[in-house]
C-alpha cells in the first residue's frame, strides 16, 4: 500500500459518485443474469429492451455532479452511445450492456444508441426538456413546467444527509409530485407538502417506442435544480391613461327651410375629438328647454313654462375622432307644428357622448326658419 502522501486523494463526493456508478453497473449485470435465467416464454412480450437517458442540472451539492448520458440494453449486448453536434461526434462510449458518459448534449445535439456498433436503435434531437417553472419554489406546492410533445412526466424532491465520517452523503427526505395534467407542451401538478430551501427538485420525461420483434426503446430526460426562493409577483398593470377631455364643435350647418326640413331633413357636420355619439335636437322657442331649471334669481316661478316642443332630432356615431354628419328629421309633433308654419323660432342643442362616458353640450344656437 502506498503511504498516505503518495496515494491519490478522492473526496467523499467523488467517492460517492464512483460507488454509485459501480453499483449501477453491478445492478445492470445482476439484472441481466437474473432475467437470463428466466424461461424463454416468461419474457416473450419484450424480447429486447433498449434505454437512453440524459440527466442534467445540479443539486444542492454542485460539487457532486449529476450530469450524465447513459444507455443500456437487455439482454446484455454491446451498446454504444454517441453525442453528435453539427455532424461531428463530440462524445462516444461503448460497453457491454451499459455505458455511462459524464457529459450531456447541448440543445440541438443528436444523441444516438447503437447495439451492436453500427446498428442504430434510436436517436433523439435533444431539446433541453423537461423544464421546471420558477414558481416551483420554496413555500410552494406547485409542480409545473414544459415537456417534449407526447412524453409522460414524473417528478419529486430530495435532500442530502450530512457527510458521514467517510465523507459520504445520501439522499433523504424524498417526496413525489402528483402530476395531474399533461396538456400540449406543458405539465402541471403539485406536492403534498410545500417545498423548502435546501431541497432539490427534479422532473423526468419519458417516451417508450415499440420496435420490431417485441423490442422497445425508452428515452428519458431528467432535469434537477435546487429549490430557490419564489419570484416576486409581476407588477400590477399600469392603469390606462385618462381619456382626453371631450371637445367638439358644429363644423358646418347648411342653410335650410321649413319645407326642406319636412321633405329631406337638415344636414349639419359636427367635430368630436374621440369615439362617441353626436345627438342634435331642434326645439321650438318659448318653452322650457332641457337642463334649464324653472328658477330665476333663486326664486321659483309661480307658473312654470311648458316644456319646449321637440321639432326635429338626429344622431350619428363616430368610430374615431373626426367629423360626422348628422341629419335632423322632423318628429311627428314637429311635423304637425311645421306643416302650416311660415316662420318659426327654434333652438338647436348639440350634445356629444364619448365612449369613455363623458358628455358635453355645445353652445346652443338660436335659429329662425322660414317656409
Amino acid at each position: 500500500m502506498l503511504p498516505r502522501a503518495g496515494r491519490p486523494l478522492i473526496s467523499g463526493f467523488a467517492r460517492t459518485a464512483v460507488l454509485a456508478r459501480a453499483a449501477c453497473l453491478t445492478l445492470l449485470v445482476a439484472l441481466g443474469a437474473l432475467l437470463a435465467a428466466v424461461p424463454a416464454g416468461a419474457n416473450s412480450s419484450h424480447e429486447t429492451e433498449y434505454a437512453l437517458s440524459i440527466v442534467e442540472g445540479e443539486s444542492t451539492m454542485p460539487e457532486d455532479s449529476i450530469l450524465h448520458t447513459s444507455g443500456w440494453v437487455h439482454p446484455g449486448a454491446q451498446v454504444v452511445v454517441s453525442i453528435v453536434r453539427g455532424g461531428v461526434t463530440v462524445a462516444r462510449e461503448s460497453g457491454h450492456e451499459g455505458v455511462w458518459l459524464s457529459q450531456v448534449p447541448q440543445v440541438g445535439d443528436v444523441v444516438t444508441l447503437e447495439s451492436p456498433a453500427g446498428n442504430l436503435i434510436g436517436s433523439v434531437v435533444y431539446d433541453g426538456l423537461p423544464s421546471i417553472d420558477p414558481t416551483v419554489c420554496a413555500g410552494s406546492a406547485n409542480f409545473s413546467g414544459q415537456r417534449s410533445s407526447g412524453q409522460t412526466v414524473e417528478g419529486g424532491f430530495y435532500s442530502f444527509t450530512a457527510p458521514d465520517h467517510y465523507g459520504n452523503v445520501h439522499r433523504t427526505n424524498l417526496g413525489t409530485a402528483q402530476v395531474t395534467s399533461l396538456v400540449g407542451a406543458g405539465y402541471s401538478g403539485s406536492f403534498l407538502t410545500p417545498l423548502a430551501l435546501g431541497e432539490t427538485v427534479w422532473a423526468t420525461e419519458e417516451l417508450k417506442t415499440p420496435l420490431a420483434g417485441n423490442a422497445t426503446f425508452t428515452y428519458s430526460s431528467e432535469n434537477d435544480r435546487p429549490v430557490g426562493g419564489c419570484p416576486p409577483p409581476p407588477p400590477a398593470p399600469a392603469p390606462p391613461p385618462p381619456p382626453p377631455a371631450l371637445q367638439g364643435s358644429i363644423f358646418k350647418l347648411l342653410r335650410t327651410t321649413i319645407h326642406k326640413l319636412l321633405v329631406s331633413g337638415w344636414l349639419s357636420e359636427v367635430t368630436i375629438n374621440q369615439p362617441g355619439t353626436v345627438v342634435e335636437d331642434l326645439y321650438q322657442q318659448g318653452g322650457t328647454l332641457p337642463a334649464f331649471a324653472a328658477r330665476v334669481g333663486g326664486k321659483r316661478h309661480a307658473h312654470k313654462k311648458p316644456l319646449a316642443l321637440l321639432l326635429a332630432h338626429g344622431s350619428a356615431s363616430a368610430k374615431a375622432p373626426g367629423t360626422v354628419s348628422v341629419v335632423l328629421h322632423a318628429t311627428p309633433q314637429g311635423r304637425r307644428r311645421l306643416k302650416h308654419a311660415t316662420r318659426i323660432a327654434a333652438v338647436l342643442i348639440t350634445t356629444l357622448h364619448a365612449s369613455s362616458g363623458q358628455t358635453l353640450t355645445l353652445e346652443r344656437r338660436a335659429l329662425s326658419l322660414h317656409r
